[in-house]
């Protein structure tokens, strides 16, 4: 789209796994993802374990944030134009409000820690403005957590959210560089379901599920090429759960270094994927959902939805990312 932006937003997510910041911009009554950056920086790694980050994951952050500052310093934004969250690691590491501190000292980027209901609710705002959903259940899976909403008539009436995330899911049940036995991939998936029980709401009957988040993303590209399909725009692929079984089992026969030689995996979630595959295969079996609608949207378009259209009269349309 050409014309100069009227205004700019950034939205920073602080995930468990991955770093990204989204820059919106808006041209008269659209709005459209002006640019992207992520690094993988897993912050939450051995989180679980030690109960604090670690200093690598501390060091890996806070250099992230510098490069995203001086994005953001090049795009002429600061204080409110830059919205910067943080979600499952930090909020539930014991030393997240020291990295915090320092991130704003050594970057200028304040962050504020999501609630577990704030995070859900940004998954759901990112879902229902980026598909048709009226009915149905919203899944959003982190590196630290698993977010699940029940939507009617568009609006969102429970939710619940667990420490089921790929990376804590993977540290706790997969660990190794070997193929995944069977046994393993058991006991995850009845950890879910326990976990699970908790959400009576979160029951048979509904006939949409709708999934986001990187791993949710990366399991559709990996669908997408080995149903021949080019592997380009995730938005509206249905990834049926007989197709991720499939790919469950072939992501289990492999080490975790090689998990990415599966086309459409990449190489920085090859060792993560197939614990994330596992927690949305096992919920998809308890809400006996026998599809799940891909949104390429994330808790950064919840942000942005939020802070923009909700205090809009005439909310703007959101376009595809730019190239």
């Amino acid at each position: 789209m050409h014309g100069e932006a009227s205004e700019r937003l950034a939205v920073i997510d602080l995930g468990s796994n991955s770093f990204r910041m989204v820059l919106f911009a808006a041209r008269g009554e659209h709005w459209e993802r002006e640019r992207e950056l992520s690094a993988a920086v897993r912050i939450g790694e051995g989180l679980a374990a030690s109960g604090r980050l670690s200093p690598e994951g501390v060091e890996r952050g806070l250099a992230t944030l510098e490069q995203f500052a001086a994005a953001c310093e090049q795009a002429g934004l600061a204080g409110e134009q830059v919205d910067a969250v943080a979600t499952s690691a930090i909020r539930d590491a014991a030393n997240g409000a020291e990295f915090l501190a320092l991130a704003l000292e050594r970057t200028g980027i304040r962050a504020r820690v999501l609630s577990r209901e704030q995070e859900a609710r940004y998954g759901y705002l990112a879902a229902v403005h980026t598909t048709t959903l009226t009915d149905g259940y919203v899944l959003d899976l982190g590196g630290g957590s698993l977010q699940l909403v029940r939507v009617a008539s568009r609006i969102a009436r429970e939710s619940g959210s667990w420490r089921l995330g790929a990376v804590r899911m993977t540290e706790r049940f997969l660990a190794g560089p070997g193929p995944a036995k069977h046994a393993q991939c058991r006991a995850l998936q009845a950890h879910v379901a326990r976990k699970l029980e908790r959400a009576p709401w979160f029951a048979p009957g509904a006939e949409r599920l709708v999934g986001l988040g990187g791993t949710v993303r990366n399991l559709a590209n990996a669908a997408e090429r080995a149903a021949g399909l080019p592997a380009e725009e995730v938005q509206g692929f249905v990834l049926q759960r007989a197709a991720l079984t499939e790919l469950i089992e072939r992501l289990a026969a492999l080490p975790a270094a090689r998990r990415s030689e599966v086309p459409g995996i990449k190489p920085a979630r090859a060792d993560i994927v197939l614990a994330g595959a596992l927690a949305i295969e096992e919920a998809m079996r308890r809400g006996e959902l026998e599809a799940l609608e891909v949104t390429g949207a994330g808790l950064r378009e919840g942000v942005f939805f939020e802070r923009r259209l909700f205090s809009n009269p005439h909310p703007a349309s959101l376009g595809a990312a730019a190239a």
